[in-house]
Order: C-alpha cells, then structure tokens, then sequence
C-alpha cells in the first residue's frame, strides 16, 4: 500500500535547493498542495481526484510515514485500510491504538487509544501496521455508533453466494477477538453487534433497514430466501417474512448505475429487469414493500411503510 502513495512529497525527504518545509507550507496556504500531516503534502491536482476513502487513506499513510514508530492503526482507520464501508464520513483524524502503559497523547490529526494486543490482533497490511480485521471490527463496536459498526461487520460477514469469493472473516474469529479484548469498555455493546451482524446483508443500505426495523419492533426477517414460480427462479429479495407474506427490498442506486452490478446490461434494462422481477413477486401471491435510503435511516417512515404492509411492532430481537 505504501508504494500506492509515492505521489506524498515528504519534508525529510526534500533535497533540491528551491524546496524546503516553508515552501511546502505556503503551497498549501495558495491551495496548490493539501497538508496530509506533519511534514506531508500532496498536490492539490492528485487530491481533487480522489474519492473520500483515497483521501483517508492517503492521510493515513501519511501518518504512519512521519511518526519516529510505526504507529499502529486501529478502528475506523484500520477499516478504511481493510475496506468495509463507513457510514457517513470517514473523519479527519487518524486512529492509533498504543499499549496501555503508554502516555497518550491525542493531537496533530492523531487519535491514540490504549490498550493490549495480542500477536494475533496485530498483522502488517500493505506495509502498515494495523489491527486484524476481527480486532478491528471489536474496536468499532465499542467506539462508532450501532449502526455504523454492523455495516461494518455485515460486510466482514458477507458470503459471496454466487462467486468464490470467501467471507473476509467469520463469525467464530470476530468473537475470539472480542475475548481476547474482554474486558474492556462497551465489551457488551459489542458482542451485541457481533451477534446481531448477518453474513447475507449484501449492502450498507441493507444493513441500514435491518438497524431501523430492530428499533420499530418489527418481526426478525429471513434474508435472501430463493423464490420461484411457475417459470423458474425469480430471485432472492432482500428481506423475507413468510408468516405475513410480506417481501422487503432496499432499493439503491448501485443496480442501475454501478457497471459491476449490471452484468453488462444497461440502466434502462436494469429497470425493465428489476420491473419484471417486481411483478413476478407480487404475483405468487406476497406483498412487496420497498423503500430507499430516506425511508431506511427513518423509524417513523420505514416503520410506516412496514405496518401499513401489515407487520406488527413492539418485537424484541435477540
């Protein structure tokens, strides 16, 4: 990952007559550089290009290579670098993890939190040092809100059913890593994640809903149940509740704009496709309810949606 990020103009490393810190400060004062961190800089041309996690990532990187020892990365940096989703804004600081006997020190764009790690919560990923995946999906329950550690650990969970791609951890492993860092703060508000988490959540928006329907209290659903009717396969819908013939779909944007989800289809047959499916549906007999992200981050509007289809509230999930 560090050869990824060559682009970094470091202030130890500058050897020509005409360039020095100050010269690289006041680049970034006229805009012409963006200050990464102590001793950092990229243009302004190459950070306008990035999206927001290359942007984050970049600024970890830039970290990790100005501190006298190699920090190690933890929580919502570590899965920048992993790659599960965040929900909302990846922040402006970078998060460290130190031993607890260390001097804490929180400034300069860097957050340090204490606490012991085992040889295994500890791997070296494109030449940082940063938590597990497990570890660092512990850490973010513990420290992120409900919802934004299940995205994240949905999508450590996944299992991809129609290709090889494996699961990037399981759920055995992230409760070995919680164990291990028993005990410790919030230990409860995290094991409540990683068993609320789900291996069959193929989104954020529908890890999201999943959030959203525990706090209205509606039943549990089943996940990407296989439907059919007389012609064959359908689909696999994202929620299921057979006892109420009820069918839930999150509907993102990613299936009609997102290339790798169009199987070389365009929007347009995307939308014909996902209208056929629809109609196929609600022709077994089942209710079909769908709803987008406005709906899915609202308990009143999804639960609107929800009870008006016919589910009760007032459950509580395990």
């Amino acid at each position: 990952m560090l050869d990824a990020f060559g682009r970094i103009t470091f202030a130890r490393e500058l050897t020509a007559p005409d360039q020095s810190r100050r010269s690289l400060a006041r680049a970034a004062s006229a805009g012409s550089a963006e200050r990464l961190a102590r001793g950092a800089y990229l243009p302004t041309s190459v950070w306008a290009g990035l999206d927001a996690r290359e942007k984050y990532l970049h600024r970890i990187v830039a970290v990790a290579s100005t501190r006298r020892n190699p920090p190690v990365i933890s929580h919502i940096s570590a899965a920048a670098v992993w790659g599960p989703p965040a929900l909302g804004d990846w922040p402006p600081e970078v998060h460290t993890t130190i031993p607890p006997n260390a001097a804490a020190h929180s400034r300069s764009g860097v957050i340090q939190h204490k606490a012991a790690l085992s040889g295994v919560d500890l791997v070296e990923l494109g030449g940082l040092r940063v938590t597990s995946l497990p570890r660092t999906i512990v850490d973010l329950a513990t420290t992120e809100s409900f919802a934004c550690a299940i995205v994240a650990a949905d999508r450590a969970l996944l299992v991809d059913r129609f290709g090889p791609r494996p699961a990037m951890t399981t759920r055995d492993e992230l409760e070995a890593a919680w164990e291990r860092a028993v005990p410790r703060r919030a230990h409860l508000r995290a094991i409540a994640v990683l068993r609320f988490a789900e291996t069959r959540a193929e989104s954020p928006l529908e890890s999201i809903s999943r959030v959203t329907m525990r706090t209205i209290g509606v039943p549990r659903p089943s996940l990407q149940v296989p439907h059919y009717d007389t012609a064959g396969f359908i689909g696999e819908p994202d929620f299921y509740w057979p006892e109420h013939g009820l069918i839930g779909e999150a509907d993102g944007d990613a299936k009609y704009l997102d290339a790798r989800f169009r199987n070389d289809r365009s929007s347009d047959e995307v939308v014909l496709d996902e209208k056929i499916r629809e109609d196929r549906l609600r022709a077994l007999p089942r209710t079909v309810a769908g709803w987008r992200w406005k709906a899915a981050i609202s308990p009143a509007l999804l639960g609107r949606q929800l009870t008006d289809a016919g589910l009760p509230t007032g459950q509580k999930w395990q």
